[in-house]
């Protein structure tokens, strides 16, 4: 039997369509094929944004790279100078930091000082080179991240200072002039009994310059301005412990002179008083001019009889001149300390200048005299002994007493010449 063209397709030989080349099963089948192809459509288009996106964003970092701007959001010590040119970031943080100030606390008072003038300055041109670097000096990769970082974050610099060494150090010696408080000897001073005592140190302070100068390179910030200096201590050379001892006469000697004649007698009395308990420590040098000082009216001077050579005279007279009698002082010390010298093995106290009037005095013998005159004669000596030596005046109704004393430490012993035959003759 042949098979009629018209008759039914059987499922297993479907007729051909000349306008399909794939059957459709049914309609579910069609929207099946619809629904997988629409993710790579989308996918298509995000990518076509990227690229987009990003040759807008390289063209974008292209600019960047050829313009004279900092990049964005770029900080230096907290003040923004992202976008602005070298020039104006530069003139925008010399008129932040310019002008700073150092405060310097110590345990006295507290100086503020220019940062200038402790030889600092912020080191705003190279601090800006590197801001202006930033995204440029990497590779291209690195250089476009690191840029476009800081649309949604901040690149921060530090403003770090520079210093002058010898310009720091120097200001921090001046500031110890006026800081320093000097250390105080202890001393040796009279009593109303005669005898002595000890005035103990004073210890004194000063800046610690090399310390101190680390300390504010090490601190010191423009975000950081007050720094604590360094100090110390300074000891006295002569403290109490080092004036122990006993007290030992050297030698003594003896004036007169006449109480009647009162302005005389008045030079004598305030003469004494200024050296009455001097104390020599070893090594010290007396000058009776450098203690007296000027001998003047506004201190009490008077009139009196003093030896005069007028300009053309071949000979000194006796006329009335300011502080008479001064001179009797000086001598008498003079001679306490020729004693001295005679009584013992060795020579206790170096005289250095002494000169002798050019008329005999009444109150030594000639020879043994030691006239001083403010300011270019003088009675000078110095103390060689290892331990101190202080001098004491007695002052009584005609008699000028004035003797040298040693505060000798305990167990030291002071050797004399058995005989001396050194005389006032």
């Amino acid at each position: 039997m042949k098979v009629s063209s018209n008759s039914p397709s059987s499922p297993q030989n479907p007729p051909l369509n000349a306008s399909s080349e794939v059957a459709v099963p049914n309609q579910s089948g069609a929207k099946a094929k619809k629904l997988y192809s629409w993710p790579y459509l989308v996918g298509g288009g995000v990518i076509v944004t990227l690229l987009v996106a990003l040759g807008a964003t390289a063209g974008a970092y292209s600019r960047f790279a050829s313009d004279k701007h900092i990049a964005p959001n770029v900080f230096v010590a907290g003040v923004p100078v992202g976008g602005l040119t070298t020039q104006q970031a530069t003139t925008k943080l010399e008129s932040k930091f310019g002008n700073l100030q150092v405060a310097l606390g110590t345990s006295k008072k507290d100086y503020k000082v220019p940062l200038s003038e402790l030889g600092g300055k912020p080191s705003i041109q190279g601090v800006i080179a590197k801001a202006y670097s930033f995204g440029r000096e990497g590779s291209p990769i690195s250089n476009f991240i690191g840029v476009y970082s800081t649309k949604t974050g901040e690149k921060r610099f530090s403003l770090p200072v520079e210093w002058d060494k010898d310009v720091l150090v120097s200001k921090l010696n001046e500031l110890n002039k006026d800081f320093t408080t000097k250390p105080v000897d202890a001393r040796l001073q009279g009593v109303p009994n005669g005898g002595l005592e000890i005035v103990p140190e004073r210890v004194g302070e000063e800046l610690n310059i090399g310390e101190t100068a680390k300390v504010i390179q090490a601190k010191y910030s423009v975000d950081v301005k007050e720094v604590e200096g360094a100090t110390r201590e300074v000891t006295p050379e002569i403290t109490a412990d080092k004036l122990q001892g006993t007290d030992v006469k050297l030698g003594e000697y003896r004036t007169r002179f006449n109480p009647g004649l009162v302005g005389r007698t008045t030079n004598i009395r305030i003469a004494c008083g200024i050296i009455d308990g001097h104390v020599l420590m070893p090594g010290d040098r007396f000058s009776f001019n450098g203690m007296t000082g000027e001998r003047t009216w506004d201190k009490g001077y008077r009139m009196a009889h003093i030896f005069e050579k007028k300009p053309g005279a071949t000979e000194s007279e006796v006329v009335e001149g300011l502080a008479g009698g001064v001179c009797q002082v000086s001598t008498t010390l003079y001679n306490a300390v020729r004693k001295t010298n005679a009584k013992f093995d060795t020579n206790p106290i170096k005289i250095t200048e002494r000169n002798t009037h050019s008329l005999p005095v009444t109150y030594a013998p000639r020879g043994f005299d030691a006239t001083v005159a403010w300011p270019y004669k003088d009675f000078k000596f110095k103390n060689v002994y290892d331990y101190p030596v202080f001098i004491r005046t007695s002052l009584g109704v005609r008699n000028l007493t004035i003797s040298m004393w040693a505060r000798v430490p305990e167990g030291t012993t002071i050797k004399e010449v058995e005989d001396s035959k050194e005389t006032d003759e």
